[in-house]
């Protein structure tokens, strides 16, 4: 018994580490969106009003721009927010939708480790060329880092849900159950 106790505390842990990971990814997308929205706003009012602009702000908006949607995967990943066909599956008998949710979420890890694997090589070599962005002189492994770095948190996040949720009857993902109290 107290080990069943142990493993839904692992459970619950990891479901804590998982939604606060996803909220993490969300508000830093939002944020980068923000401050896209006020460097283009900035540079707007350079632009017309004083006849200068920043020279680095497109570069600075397009790596934010990435960032954003790399780090607002990471959430979608986790609450299962993208696109699916869930027509078939929510019609399929529960041991066919378990199955199909397990092939999924290992046919993902199967097509996201390699590309993990080889943005991460992209990112080495960046590091090792000191190669740096014409406007920014920013080193180019800092905003490339980001890729392999999301790409992980997916894999991560696919299998921790894999592992913690299970398909129900109506198509919605079980929800683990409260802590027994006593």
């Amino acid at each position: 018994m107290t080990e069943a106790r142990g493993m839904q505390a692992v459970k619950l842990a990891l479901q804590g580490l998982g939604e606060r990971t996803a909220m993490l990814g969300f508000w830093l997308a939002a944020a980068a969106l923000l401050a896209i929205v006020a460097i283009n706003g900035v540079n707007i009012v350079l632009r017309y009003f004083f006849r200068d602009a920043l020279s680095w702000a497109e570069e600075a908006m397009d790596y934010l721009m990435v960032f954003s949607v790399y780090a607002g995967a990471v959430s979608v990943a986790w609450r299962q927010a993208h696109i699916r066909i869930d027509a078939v599956l929510n019609l399929a008998p529960l041991r066919y939708r378990r199955a199909a949710n397990a092939a999924s979420t290992l046919l993902l890890v199967a097509i996201l480790t390699p590309v993990t694997i080889a943005s991460y090589g992209v990112v080495r070599q960046l590091y090792a060329f000191d190669q740096r962005s014409d406007a920014m002189h920013l080193p180019m492994w800092i905003p490339q880092g980001i890729v392999p770095a999301a790409l992980f948190l997916i894999i991560v996040m696919a299998l921790m849900r894999l592992w913690l949720y299970e398909p129900v009857p109506d198509g919605l993902d079980a929800q683990l159950p409260e802590p027994d109290p006593g």
